[in-house]
């Protein structure tokens, strides 16, 4: 089995960083090189993340330049052949996720993995959307519609071949990166049908209508930036999935 890194993201978030630090340690059956990279936070995330240094491979805490910046610091330091992001306030839903998900890459020979995951309230944890991703087509990037980013498991050779995330976008540079790797050649991808990721309410591109007037004019221009044609009126089909998404739930027991 290929040798995977997983790369965490924080900057004071020391409410919720235990949580995701734990749900990557717990993981049973897998060597996992695990790289957390702080961007100077000043609220008590550096002294959590200490606890666990004896287990953590790489640690990094200093200002950057946002996000993207910030997990490109991590990708450059990271020695596994296959990367994966799990971001501060996100966790694996169980103990056997990176596992089942190398070896899913391995039975379909994949260069790109991706599952679904439910986004849930910070505070109680009930599940407010159930990402699904059984449907997934290339076309939909058109609508500004990608496979959950948390639940990505990516191949270091892709990032070799089409670069590293571009820190031209403040919120849209996972959705860049995707339309780069799926529009530049045919990538060898697959889809794991289970719940891997729990993602909390609150993140960076749901905060507000600024930033969904802010995303959206990003997803129009990478696609553009990657002569993927589109118009801007495509995206409010993917608002009517999200709906579909607060509606439907999963299976009990699927994120358990």
């Amino acid at each position: 089995m290929k040798n995977i890194s997983i790369i965490t993201v924080v900057y004071n978030n020391a409410d919720f960083i235990r949580r995701s630090i734990e749900s990557v340690l717990s993981q049973r059956h897998v060597n996992i090189e695990y790289l957390i990279i702080d961007g100077g936070s000043t609220d008590g995330t550096i002294s959590v993340i200490e606890e666990y240094l004896d287990q953590i491979s790489v640690f990094i805490t200093e200002k950057d330049e946002g996000i993207y910046d910030a997990l490109n610091k991590g990708i450059r330091r990271a020695t596994g052949d296959v990367i994966a992001i799990l971001h501060s306030d996100d966790e694996f839903c169980n103990e056997h996720v990176v596992l089942n998900m190398m070896k899913h890459m391995e039975k379909e020979k994949s260069e790109f993995c991706f599952s679904d995951a439910v986004i849930v309230d910070s505070s109680s944890g009930r599940i407010m959307r159930y990402y699904m991703t059984h449907y997934f087509k290339k076309w939909m990037f058109i609508i500004g519609w990608m496979p959950p980013h948390p639940t990505c498991f990516i191949e270091r050779s892709l990032f070799d071949e089409f670069g590293l995330y571009s820190t031209n976008y403040k919120i849209a540079g996972d959705f860049d990166l995707l339309v780069r790797f799926f529009y530049s050649r045919k990538i060898r991808w697959s889809y794991l049908n289970q719940v891997t990721v729990k993602m909390s309410t609150g993140g960076v591109s749901n905060s507000g209508w600024r930033s969904k007037k802010l995303v959206y004019s990003e997803i129009n221009r990478s696609l553009k930036s990657n002569n993927v044609w589109s118009l801007p009126v495509f995206q409010l089909a993917r608002y009517a999935i999200r709906l579909m998404e607060v509606i439907i739930k999963p299976k009990k027991g699927s994120c358990d």
